[in-house]
């Protein structure tokens, strides 16, 4: 009975040891539970710290991005971008706060972080409002101050501070979350003894277990659809979560813009789909899976396919996806389109083979040099100038390896003032080389800028005029030789003028006292016999053509000496005044009179009046023996010339004698057919020269004759 109840006893005592030995198990295990509970928790929260910074730095990057676009074209979208980006980072900053209120030290970063931003954020509104309102070179000048790139490196210093810190706290509670793991399967593996003995307890702690998991699968979810949330937000890379098998998973936003496809579209299907068939079929995705399943990532550029069937080239990213045991779940494929950029690079290549070819091919000076003076690069021609064999062998060196000492530190002085002032020089130098011989050139000098805007040198061109020079010399010792001659010449004419003018002066006298004795005896000509009265006559007609071509003379003389007097002149009114003045040689006559409209123009009213008066008096005179006569005035526009004619139907003139028709007493009819001194129609070509013009006849023996004088119109 005592044994009995001794053996009760044990049993239940060590059935109460089991128990409670198991009660001690359960509780430790509860315990390591929820802190491998609280610990995963902690390491979701930094991941999320962490990508919350990330995401701040992208939002950060976006602003300054899309403040660049506006600052160069002026479009209001990047305005709106940078606004857009100012809201999301106060709401990142709100998050981030909220997601750091447990640490004390980030806390204080992002306290020191805030007003950095603020700062950045501001300056970047205030230079948008700066180009809106003053214009690019305003702004560009604020974006030289570098103010701005200042903040964001302190901003960029903070963020990965925060970084760093966040990843050491990632450390160190994965190795709690590992050690915590590792205890929890020690205590498993030790409650499997007493499994059997106790069932019941170990069935309540398994369901207590199972309850703790969904938990933790519950906040789990939650992260993954913040996570979700996040990259869903980012459209320029396509984020896709591939199986295994390399089926799509998991399709962010990003995969819609640059892909075309919907999530929908690409759920459950592989994503070779996103490439074209020939690289399908060649393996290449499932190679680029194997790649990444054995060395953790792989990286090409290669050409993708949209949804409408167009191509276009990316880099894609596939990173292999493990768990903790080291098993591989699936991998993740980022894409990011590189149209652009390949635009840009084959602008680029095209830019720098047009600046290759430009300097092989160019006949001129060509070179940059650096803020020393020294060749940065030369064109093939200003190497061969230089006498080398190739451009290459001028880099580095400086003028005053080349040329004399005092050319050398006179175009150093030139760069210096360039590179002082950024304003370009343009000059004729002097160029001593070597070997004593000097050459002449043309060149321009220009600041030579970096990608950031600063001078880090000089650009010149230069251009070999020593045989113009040369030229000009020739020109200049041959325009005094004639500045000497026509000087001389002028002293001729005036010698002459004042000559001619004396001779038609000094002749009025005698012809005076001719015309007084023949009038005299003209009282007594009866006592006369016939031919003398006829001798007589002729000596008072020659008299009085004498007297003609004595004024014809002096009105020659005159127009050579006189000032002009340019105003307008209504070239109707002063042909009609002249057609009215010659009305006694007219009356009587039956002359069919054709005038077109005339322009007004600008001439010396005088002179011009002289030039109508000689025409039309000739057209007159030569047409004489027509019945009826017909005359016609007129003006035309020829290659920028007022052409004037007056055209007659009287007896013309062989055109082989044209050249003689603008020269002094120069006549092609006899004076006892028509009158006249032969001054006119030089005096004609005097006037129209002297107006710029030219002057011309056609004609046709019998047959009538047209004389035209043009004149500039631009000169009117």
């Amino acid at each position: 009975m005592h044994m009995k109840a001794s053996v009760e006893k044990q049993v239940a005592l060590g059935f109460g040891a089991s128990v409670a030995t198991l009660l001690v198990i359960c509780v430790f295990f509860c315990w390591i539970a929820e802190n491998s509970i609280t610990a995963q928790g902690w390491v979701t929260h930094t991941y999320e710290v962490i990508a919350a910074l990330e995401q701040g730095r992208a939002i950060l990057a976006d602003a300054e991005t899309a403040e660049r676009g506006y600052l160069l074209t002026g479009d209001e979208r990047f305005a709106q971008d940078t606004r857009k980006a100012q809201s999301q980072a106060n709401d990142w900053l709100a998050t981030a706060q909220r997601l750091t209120a447990d640490n004390t030290e980030q806390r204080k970063r992002l306290d020191e972080l805030q007003p950095l931003i603020a700062r950045r954020l501001a300056l970047l509104d205030n230079r948008i409002q700066l180009r809106r309102e003053q214009g690019l070179s305003a702004a560009a000048a604020a974006v030289g101050t570098r103010e701005g790139a200042g903040l964001s490196q302190q901003i960029s210093q903070y963020i990965s501070e925060m970084q760093a810190t966040e990843s050491q706290l990632l450390k160190t509670r994965q190795q709690k979350e590992q050690a915590d793991a590792r205890m929890a399967e020690v205590l498993v593996a030790g409650g499997g003894l007493l499994a059997c003995a106790l069932g019941l307890i170990s069935f309540l702690m398994v369901c207590r277990d199972l309850r703790l998991r969904k938990s933790a699968e519950e906040r789990l979810r939650q992260n993954e659809e913040r996570i979700r949330l996040m990259v869903e937000n980012i459209n320029d890379y396509a984020i896709i979560l591939l199986d295994t098998k390399g089926n799509v998973v998991n399709w962010s936003a990003g995969g819609d813009h640059i892909n075309g496809y919907t999530e929908g579209e690409m759920l459950g299907r592989h994503f070779s789909k996103l490439y074209p068939e020939a690289a399908v079929r060649s393996g290449f995705c499932d190679e680029e899976l194997k790649i990444a399943a054995e060395r953790g990532r792989c990286e090409n550029e290669s050409w993708h396919v949209r949804k409408d069937g167009s191509r276009f080239w990316a880099n894609a990213v596939i990173t292999a996806i493990r768990g903790n045991d080291g098993q591989l779940r699936g991998f993740v494929n980022v894409t990011r389109d590189l149209t652009e950029r390949n635009r840009l690079t084959g602008l680029l290549e095209h830019e720098r083979h047009l600046m290759n070819q430009l300097m092989d091919s160019a006949t001129e000076d060509i070179y940059f040099k650096d803020k020393e003076s020294r060749f940065l690069r030369i064109s093939r021609f200003h190497a061969g100038r230089l006498g080398f064999e190739s451009p290459a062998q001028a880099v580095g060196k400086s003028d005053a390896e080349i040329f004399s000492a005092e050319h050398a530190q006179q175009a150093r002085r030139d760069e210096e003032e360039v590179m002082r002032t950024g304003r370009p020089i343009t000059k004729e130098e002097r160029e001593t080389w070597p070997d004593g011989h000097v050459t002449w050139a043309l060149t321009v000098k220009l600041p030579l800028c970096g990608p950031s805007g600063d001078i880090i040198g000089t650009f010149g061109l230069s251009r070999d005029i020593s045989e113009r020079k040369a030229s000009e010399e020739e020109i200049k010792k041959l325009n005094e030789d004639l500045q000497r001659h026509t000087a001389q010449l002028e002293m001729a004419n005036k010698e002459l003028e004042a000559f001619s003018y004396s001779v038609s002066h000094d002749l009025r006298a005698p012809l005076r006292h001719i015309d007084g004795f023949v009038k005299l005896l003209e009282k007594n000509a009866t006592a006369l016999d016939e031919r003398s009265r006829r001798y007589l006559a002729i000596i008072a007609d020659s008299a009085q053509r004498m007297g003609a071509l004595i004024d014809d003379l002096l009105i020659f003389s005159r127009m050579g000496r006189a000032e002009m007097r340019q105003t307008k002149v209504e070239s109707d009114s002063l042909v009609h005044e002249i057609l009215e003045s010659l009305q006694s040689e007219t009356q009587g006559r039956n002359i069919e009179w054709k005038i077109t409209p005339l322009p007004q123009i600008k001439a010396d009213p005088a002179m011009l009046r002289q030039v109508w008066t000689n025409l039309i008096a000739n057209a007159v005179k030569y047409s004489r023996p027509r019945d009826p006569a017909r005359i016609e005035i007129g003006c035309n526009e020829q290659n920028g010339d007022w052409v004037f004619y007056v055209r007659d139907n009287g007896v013309g003139f062989d055109m082989s004698y044209a050249h003689k028709l603008f020269g002094v007493f120069q006549r092609l009819h006899r004076a006892e057919e028509f009158e006249g001194t032969g001054i006119g129609l030089a005096n004609v070509q005097r006037i129209v020269l002297r107006h710029g013009g030219r002057v011309w006849a056609e004609g046709k023996l019998a047959d009538g004759a047209a004389f035209f004088f043009a004149l500039p119109k631009s000169a009117h």
